[in-house]
């Protein structure tokens, strides 16, 4: 409190002003608008509530601090910023709407290509043919930060501490995989992959596999072994025909074949 009497007192009890414009004489055009917009309010002249709509707005800037900003315009009726629905987050445009429409033709108009936090704000007047009824839906109420997916990690959580809504969830996944399947071979796509494991069928598999070696030993006891006839042909020398003997005699090598052409 002390802090705020000295500044009141070193400023003369008057509110410090916030300069919109960079250049000195756009600053005093706008502040001679604001002043006839006032005056016109005072006479009673009401041409309407007037909308803008206002993008590329930077992190940080956010309900409060917009409906502080644009009050010194004028009384702003209703504020909406645009937040996504998992998280929360601002999506970087919001709608405001001023209670007289010139107003917000002059916050429109002073507020477009204006320079806040390394972001240039784009700000539009919005005509009441473009304004639908669900616009400003949810403006008035307190901004809370969503817990949907708090509550989603408890509630899968909680199956663990819970073995009849695990085995009920574990039995939905199996009917589940079991119609992929189905659609797949319906398609003619023959392909199995790890999934969930069904105990029914997995103790049906395991039977089958423990009776299959059982009818393969009953087989070989009843059929009997097999005399293995002995191949004589393989251990005797194969006999040469004359096509090998002319083959070899064309193999001698030429000085062989001189020597004997001499003698």
């Amino acid at each position: 409190m002390a802090s705020k009497r000295k500044r009141a007192a070193v400023d003369g009890g008057k509110k410090p002003k916030l300069e919109l414009a960079l250049d000195s004489e756009k600053q005093a055009e706008f502040e001679e608008k604001v002043k006839e917009i006032k005056a016109k309010a005072v006479n009673g002249s009401r041409e309407g509530r007037g909308v803008i709509y206002l993008k590329h707005i930077p992190h940080g800037f956010y309900e409060p601090q917009m409906k502080r900003f644009f009050s010194q315009f004028g009384t702003v009726t209703r504020l909406r910023l645009s937040r996504s629905k998992k998280s929360g987050n601002s999506k970087g445009f919001a709608y405001i709407e001023f209670e007289f429409e010139e107003v917000a033709k002059v916050v429109a108009e002073t507020m477009n290509n204006y320079l806040m936090y390394h972001k240039l704000l784009k700000c539009e007047f919005i005509p009441k043919e473009r304004i639908w009824p669900d616009l400003f839906k949810g403006c008035n109420r307190m901004f809370k930060k969503p817990i949907a997916h708090k509550l989603a990690l408890e509630r899968h959580n909680s199956l663990a501490k819970n073995p009849e809504r695990m085995e009920k969830s574990r039995k939905k996944l199996i009917r589940k995989q079991k119609r992929t399947k189905n659609r797949l071979r319906a398609m003619g796509i023959d392909w199995e992959f790890d999934g969930y494991s069904d105990p029914e069928a997995d103790s049906k598999t395991d039977d089958t596999a423990e009776a299959k070696p059982e009818q393969a030993k009953e087989s070989d006891e009843a059929t009997p072994p097999k005399k293995m006839k002995k191949d004589n042909k393989e251990s005797s020398p194969p006999k040469k025909t004359k096509k090998d003997s002319e083959t070899d005699k064309k193999a001698v090598p030429l000085r062989r074949q001189r020597k004997t052409t001499k003698n």
